[in-house]
């Protein structure tokens, strides 16, 4: 799903942009053991971040950004969030979204896509107040932090660190 996911975003995220239609997923970091909530096919799961040693991803810091209890907040509802299933038809109003310019917004009560998820938590935690997690897709989250993709090498650009925190890639 993630190629589709990248191609659709490739779409919608053209010229200067198109840096950020790389990224077909998102997750939390919810434990300082790197344990994971994201929501993928099987539905919202709890994950350790070692599943992606084989993976490219950009580990991004909100710092202070995220205040303490802004952090709890968002890993209570994360976790809250666990057992839920995945948001298909979600996915599917998010496709014609990408593809026509609709915002679509087709989905089951508490079935969540990945991008939707890390929204809302983060919304939880008092941040991206004006995001609309229904038409919020992974590239929409680089661009927001600045994590940018370089086609021609292969690897994450140098991304600005973000104003409250830094970014990490791992190849």
């Amino acid at each position: 799903m993630a190629w589709l996911i990248t191609l659709a975003q490739k779409f919608r995220f053209g010229g200067l942009d198109a840096v950020y239609a790389h990224w077909s997923h998102c997750a939390l970091i919810v434990d300082e053991g790197g344990a994971l909530v994201e929501a993928e096919t099987t539905g919202v799961r709890r994950n350790p971040i070692s599943r992606y040693t084989q993976d490219t991803y950009h580990l991004v810091r909100l710092g202070s950004e995220l205040s303490a209890e802004g952090r709890k907040r968002a890993v209570d509802y994360s976790n809250a969030q666990v057992g839920q299933g995945f948001g298909y038809i979600a996915a599917f109003g998010a496709m014609i979204f990408l593809l026509t310019g609709v915002p679509l917004r087709l989905m089951r009560r508490k079935h969540r896509i990945c991008s939707g998820l890390l929204v809302r938590a983060l919304q939880q935690g008092g941040l991206l107040k004006g995001a609309d997690p229904d038409v919020m897709l992974p590239a929409d989250l680089a661009k927001i932090y600045g994590v940018r993709w370089d086609e021609e090498k292969g690897v994450a650009k140098d991304s600005p660190p973000h104003e409250a925190g830094d970014a990490a890639t791992r190849p």
